[in-house]
């Protein structure tokens, strides 16, 4: 979870310094304005685009394992059941 956490934060904080940056709302200064919005903008891609694929790096890094060690779990359970109650089903069948 936190691997989407961090990743769902540097996209939001890429969206926020590219509205800033694009001058959607009105300046207030002119030049000296839109040059600070150039610069957020700039430094912004610089740590939040690593953090995004660090973000995923960890969903993926904690995802994986859980998914194998799941499936693994998941097949000892039906390997346990099945020789539990393979003898059940072939001495039932071999009485018909």
């Amino acid at each position: 979870m936190v691997g989407v956490m961090v990743t769902a934060g540097a996209f939001i904080a890429l969206i926020v310094a590219g509205i800033a940056a694009a001058d959607l709302f009105p300046a207030t200064s002119g030049a000296a304005e839109a040059l600070k919005d150039q610069g957020v903008w700039k430094a912004t891609q610089a740590w939040a685009n690593p953090l995004g694929i660090v973000g995923l790096a960890v969903l993926f890094a904690g995802a994986v394992p859980y998914a194998l060690i799941n499936i693994r779990k998941t097949i000892s359970y039906r390997r346990d059941t099945m020789a539990t109650g393979l003898p059940v089903l072939l001495q039932k069948g071999s009485q018909s």
